[in-house]
């Protein structure tokens, strides 16, 4: 990027979350809602996607049962943009995120980690507050915890805003590109990582599965990972169940067993199971999973 542009975006985007802390929490709300709303209404693409997808993994519901998942799916994400937001510009603290979370299944997470020398790999999706859950079990764990993102384009924002916001809760980030390797480390040292694993892939990167009776490929580093190094494997949500209040919903170990398979076929079932717990978790809180994307490319 042009280092005039990379410093110019840099500090309107400074000066904008500095503004924010100035402006009441129902302001941040408000525009936020708004903006999702009018998105839903003007991106005809997106919201073709987003009934489309919602069809395929609903056909027993009614197009008005679907629709409304639709617009509740997009509200969802724009009170999400707004805490994201607030986290930013420093209106969304510590104690704050705590007070928001029920963690009444964090003390299952803390015991599996205090009875195994083993990291955990939260696997989790595009659902509830996946942003805020990751800085709230960042808070609590006693071991180190690693999120993996995504670089942005804009060095100087990632360096001195973006990243330092992720670790300002206990995480360390793991970049994208090339996390494979860090993420293996960072388990063999007894760390935890969550991992996003509903994003479609390719047919070299991924494998293909059954995902809400539809077939499309996933990714299967949680699978490669857990064959290879055996770590605790568990599926992981933060979900809305309030203005501002959110639950934690952590599921069973995930356990594996070497079947004596040749490894891309274990890969591939382990990534069904997987995928699978993720699809419980969406199916328990629809209106809260990124709908928007082309999960099931036609």
């Amino acid at each position: 990027m042009n280092p005039v542009r990379e410093q110019a975006e840099y500090l309107l985007t400074k000066g904008f979350f500095t503004l924010l802390r100035f402006c009441p929490a129902p302001v941040i709300y408000g525009l936020c809602r708004g903006v999702a709303a009018l998105f839903y209404a003007l991106a005809a693409k997106r919201r073709s996607i987003t009934l489309r997808n919602l069809s395929l993994a609903f056909p027993e519901l009614t197009a008005k049962e679907r629709l409304k998942i639709a617009r509740k799916a997009y509200d969802h994400f724009g009170q999400m943009i707004a805490e994201s937001a607030m986290v930013l510009s420093g209106k969304i603290n510590r104690e704050q995120l705590i007070a928001m979370v029920d963690g009444s299944e964090m003390p299952r997470l803390l015991e599996l980690e205090r009875n195994s020398d083993k990291g955990i790999l939260a696997i989790t999706g595009h659902l509830g507050n996946f942003e805020l859950m990751s800085h709230y079990t960042g808070t609590q764990s006693i071991r180190q915890g690693n999120v993996v993102a995504r670089k942005g384009s804009n060095k100087l924002i990632d360096a001195r805003i973006v990243t330092p916001m992720r670790e300002s809760f206990g995480n360390h980030v793991i970049y994208k590109h090339r996390a494979l390797p860090n993420v293996a480390r960072a388990l063999k040292r007894g760390e935890h990582v969550g991992l996003l694993i509903d994003i479609k892939s390719n047919r070299k990167e991924g494998v293909p599965v059954t995902f809400f009776g539809k077939e499309t490929v996933a990714i299967k580093s949680s699978a490669y990972l857990q064959i290879k190094l055996k770590p605790l494997v568990v599926p992981l949500a933060m979900v809305r169940t309030a203005p501002r209040r959110y639950k934690l919903i952590a599921g069973e170990p995930i356990e594996w067993i070497d079947n004596g398979k040749p490894l891309d076929e274990q890969i591939k079932e382990l990534t069904q199971i997987h995928q699978a717990s993720l699809e419980k978790l969406i199916r328990e809180t629809p209106e809260q999973w990124l709908w928007m994307h082309n999960r099931w490319k036609i």
